[in-house]
């Protein structure tokens, strides 16, 4: 079992050294303060020493983990695979039904896939995760999202 999480945290690692050279070729800085590659290398790199404790742990086994920890179940394959289709889906029509429809959509999928069953909260939680988030980003950021053929 050991081995297994051990192979988990090198790919992690190879996984965060990647973000980190991809990120390395934006910039850093530019003249507002943080620029475009900023973020994604330092958190790279915290992601990075943070995967070398865990191997190192593992290595002198005060990691805590046990045996049934990476174990698979059926519920659980199947809740990844729902929502990982869900999230396929809202990007192959966010460009068509623009960024608010596809993730009220998507949002509220994945609620349901992941078991929640209080559609007041559902449909809140959706609406405030697609319209609130586009407004944040559109209006407040300047950051231009897809509007879609309905145009909102």
């Amino acid at each position: 079992m050991k081995r297994s999480w051990q192979v988990a945290t090198v790919a992690l690692l190879a996984v965060f050294a990647f973000f980190a050279f991809e990120s390395l070729r934006l910039s850093l800085v530019d003249a507002l303060g943080p620029g475009p590659g900023f973020f994604p290398f330092w958190l790279s790199m915290i992601g990075g020493v943070l995967a070398v404790i865990l191997l190192a742990q593992l290595q002198r086994g005060t990691a805590g983990v046990d045996a049934g920890m990476l174990a698979f179940d059926r519920a659980g394959t199947r809740n990844v695979l729902l929502v990982l289709a869900g999230l396929i889906a809202a990007t192959a029509v966010l460009e068509l039904a623009g960024f608010r429809i596809a993730m009220l959509l998507a949002i509220a999928y994945i609620l349901i896939v992941l078991g929640a069953r209080n559609w007041v909260g559902i449909a809140l939680f959706a609406v405030v995760g697609s319209f609130g988030v586009f407004h944040v980003f559109s209006s407040l950021l300047k950051v231009p999202l897809p509007v879609g053929v309905f145009g909102f």
